[in-house]
Order: C-alpha cells, then structure tokens, then sequence
C-alpha cells in the first residue's frame, strides 16, 4: 500500500498541473508564436522550456511559430494572434537583455493578445521598473502569469490581467510513479548539496550540511559546449536566422540536458539547493528538499503559494521559517 504522503504527492502536482488550463484558453482557437526560448545551458530554464512544450502538446495549441530572441521573424510573428513569452525568473532588470527584448515586442505589436508565461520579477532599480511600467500598462491585451504574491505586488499597474500561476516545469508530471516517492524517514542518506554560483547566490549561513556542491554546470559536458560553439554560429547564416531548423535541434539538446539532470538526482533521496528548479525538479521526483533562498526571496516565495503542504520539504537557512 502506497503510504499518504506518496498519494498527497501526486494529487498535488496533479493540481498544479491542470492550473494551466486557464493559460491554454487565451490561446483556444488562434495562431500562436511561443518566443524567447532559452538558448543557454541555464537547466531550470531548460526544464520550462520543456514543460511548455509538454503544455502546448496537451493542449493541442496551434503554434505556429517558435523563435529564440535573436533574429526574430517578424513577418512570421505577425501572422500569429498570440504571443507567448517564456516564463521564468529574468523578469525585470537582472538579466536586462530578456527584459528588453520583451518590451520591444510588446511595443511593436500593441493590437495582439500577448501572454506572459509564469515568471518571478524583481527590480533592484525603481527607474527601471517605472520604465517597464509605463511599457507594459499602455498594452490593453497583455496577460501576465506570476509565480508568487512578491511580484504580484511589483506587478501591479503592469496589466488589468494579472494571474497567479505555478511554473511550467510542473506540466512535466508525472515523471515518476507515486510508487517511487521517497519515504519521509531515510534509513540511509544520498545527499545532493545544490547551490548556485551566479548573481543570485546568497550567503545563509550554516545549513546543517558540509558536502562539497554543484551546480547546473557540472550537467553540461565539453562536447555540449561544443554544440553550443556551433549552434551559435549557425544561429548567424540566413538559413537558420528566424526559422525553425535550430529551434529543433536545440529542443533535442535541451532534452538531453533534462534527462541527464534526472537521471543524477535518481543517484540521491536528499537534496540541499537554492535554486528553485533544483526544488521543483526534486519534487517531481518525489525527493526529500531542504530549501535554501536565493537574493532575493523567489525560492521561499514560490515555497509558501504552492509548495507549503508538502512534507517533503523543508525550508533551512538564515529566514527558514
């Protein structure tokens, strides 16, 4: 017999996977282009990326066109009737370059339904955020899914349509059976220490672990470099420019990535992280978390709207509650 929480556990991530459903109506129907893509080795964004994708397919939405940020087609894009942007944490004046891409085209198509999938915001300048603002308030079509309450409040005035929404990668269940979910007690501890290396990183303190850590680098091999070397290169011949064929090859590549990050966390039952899909990706495989926080308060965040119930997870670190 399954024990409670293995079936809590499922019902859980069944529910936060049929939440989407109201993101698949404002596409019912119409022609859509999903851009934004991440070309990177980022494995939470590749995880999204992925679970987009697997909403798209559930939903049989009509994507007409998918495209990275890089050399957009716009007499493609103008064809669609609805925009949809990639979720995600690079909402807002981190990582800038998202940021503006997003604005340009909110500004150059003020007549189409645009959908902003669930994202985090933050903005360390008040500047850049009234900027953004000004932006996205003068759209009378824009949607905005957010992870959280912290950047339903920064969002506000952004948009009359703004929505709480948990993360795309959760339209990836189920990966494992409740059958495989590990057990709240652990006789023996394989434990994974994953911390973050880049600007969001954060100083927590002693969290009860002293095990050397890795990141989402450590996935990536020299011969994915060497992919990427090269598919940034074709990225700047015409035949690639805005098409199709290394959006393809790219999602071959991010499905690689995903299935080697799965099958490392299947080496462990435990997982130390502060990133947030090294959280979400560990509850989809039914792992035991402790959760540390990034800079700035997404990882707790996202913890406290969607995760709370869960006994697989535990909050550690400096602001744990």
């Amino acid at each position: 017999m399954i024990a409670e929480h293995k079936t809590q556990w499922c019902s859980h991530l069944d529910r936060l996977k049929a939440m989407h459903a109201d993101i698949a109506k404002l596409c019912e129907g119409k022609k859509v282009a999903y851009v934004d893509l991440p070309f990177h080795y980022n494995v939470g964004d590749l995880l999204i990326y992925l679970g987009t994708e697997q909403f798209l397919a559930d939903y049989n939405v009509d994507v007409r066109y998918r495209a990275f940020s890089k050399h957009i087609n716009h007499k493609r894009l103008a064809e669609c009737e609805v925009i949809l942007f990639h979720g995600g944490g690079n909402f807002g004046d981190i990582y800038i370059k998202h940021q503006e891409f997003r604005e340009s085209v909110i500004k150059r198509y003020p007549n189409k339904r645009i959908v902003m999938l669930p994202a985090t915001i933050h903005y360390k300048s008040d500047a850049a955020h009234a900027k953004s603002k000004a932006i996205h308030s003068q759209h009378q079509d824009l949607h905005i899914f957010l992870r959280d309450v912290k950047s339903e409040k920064i969002a506000e005035g952004f948009s009359d349509n703004i929505t709480l929404m948990p993360d795309m990668a959760h339209s990836l269940h189920p990966i494992v059976e409740a059958c495989e979910v590990e057990d709240l007690a652990l006789d023996k501890c394989k434990i994974l220490n994953m911390r973050r290396i880049d600007v969001e990183a954060k100083s927590v303190g002693d969290v009860g672990i002293k095990k050397r850590s890795f990141d989402w680098d450590s996935i990536v091999s020299s011969w994915d470099q060497i992919l990427y070397h090269l598919a940034t290169r074709a990225e700047m011949f015409s035949r690639f420019k805005g098409g199709d064929a290394l959006v393809k090859l790219w999602k071959r590549q991010a499905n690689t990535l995903v299935f080697r990050s799965v099958f490392y966390f299947n080496s462990f039952n435990l997982v130390y992280t502060d990133r947030m899909h090294g959280l979400i990706l560990s509850y989809l495989l039914g792992k035991n978390v402790k959760l540390i926080d990034n800079s700035y308060g997404k990882n707790y965040s996202y913890y406290e709207l969607w995760l709370k119930e869960s006994e697989l997870i535990e909050q550690v670190g400096n602001e744990a509650k």
